[in-house]
Parts: C-alpha cells; sequence; structure tokens
C-alpha cells in the first residue's frame, strides 16, 4: 500500500454504555484511533416511502491493517459520522477495506 494514497485523516470513535442509577443507559462515543485513510468509492441511493424521502451515502476508505477496528465503532471524516457497516481484510494484513454509510443521527 502506497503511503501516498492514503491521503485523509479519519477518527476511528468506539462506543461506551455507562447504566446510571434510575436504570437508563447512556451512549458515548471518545476517539479509538486516528489514522491516515484512501476515499475509495462514493456512492448515494434515495428512496421513498409513504412519501418520505431519505437519502443514503456510502464511502468506501482503505486503511492500513488494524486488528481492533469492529463493526461496533463508526468513523467520524469531513464533519459527518459514518457507521461502519463491513470490514474486509486485504491480502494477509497488508491493509483493511472499510464499508461504511453516512448517519443522519449521531
Amino acid at each position: 500500500m502506497k503511503s501516498g494514497d492514503l491521503d485523509r485523516r479519519i477518527i476511528i470513535e468506539s462506543k461506551s454504555i455507562v447504566r446510571q442509577t434510575d436504570g437508563f443507559e447512556n451512549i458515548t462515543w471518545g476517539n479509538f484511533l486516528s489514522m491516515w485513510a484512501q476515499k475509495m468509492h462514493e456512492t448515494g441511493k434515495e428512496k421513498t416511502d409513504d412519501n418520505n424521502r431519505s437519502t443514503e451515502r456510502m464511502i468506501k476508505f482503505k486503511t492500513r491493517y488494524h486488528s481492533t477496528i469492529t463493526n461496533e465503532m463508526r468513523i467520524v471524516w469531513n464533519g459527518g459520522h459514518y457507521k461502519i457497516e463491513d470490514i474486509k481484510e486485504l491480502g494477509r494484513e497488508d491493509g483493511l477495506i472499510i464499508f461504511t454509510s453516512l448517519l443522519t443521527q449521531t
């Protein structure tokens, strides 16, 4: 993997769940890892359901291999929060392709 191709700085955030004394749970997100990535592909879909229109934005990121990144995390990039949908390993721990979708609520 060429270092020059990794030209986007992304932040991987991990989720923490804190149970309050009243039994309710609070979900918080914290920085887990900051790394360089390549934005590989961006697609979008528009759906109409019961007169409600919604759009879905999906981006693939290519990064160096990191074994601790999971689907339970999210990516922060370019002002948006992206849910990690899937992770594919490139070669034998050569890198990762991370499939994401833009979250409308953070």
